[in-house]
């Protein structure tokens, strides 16, 4: 069964110079993550419900299975990720969460 990495993005202060770094810094890491089937990355423009939505960028990573996704958690790459993540949060002001999770 699919497993999925999420990391939900607050809204960083400069939202362009954010999504530059994530671009061509982030991802560039990203892409080397062992067992990575496959990621996605939306840019949070609204909600239906009205109002500011809470996030700013859904960042989704699919793997094989939980033991794929469990194995490139315990990888060098995802704690590369990791610092690169702490700093986007303290250079931009971007809250993350982080979460697993697999389909249903």
């Amino acid at each position: 069964m699919p497993a999925r990495f999420i990391a939900l993005w607050g809204k960083p202060t400069d939202p362009d110079a954010f999504e530059a770094h994530y671009r061509t810094v982030h991802l560039e890491i990203v892409r080397r993550w062992p067992k990575l089937e496959s990621y996605r990355v939306t840019r949070i423009t609204g909600s239906p419900l009205g109002g500011e939505p809470p996030y700013a960028v859904l960042f989704e990573a699919t793997f094989a299975s939980e033991e794929d996704l469990r194995e490139a958690l315990r990888s060098s790459e995802v704690a590369e990720a990791g610092r690169d993540a702490v700093e986007l949060s303290r250079r931009f002001g971007a809250t993350l969460v982080v979460l697993t999770g697999v389909d249903l």
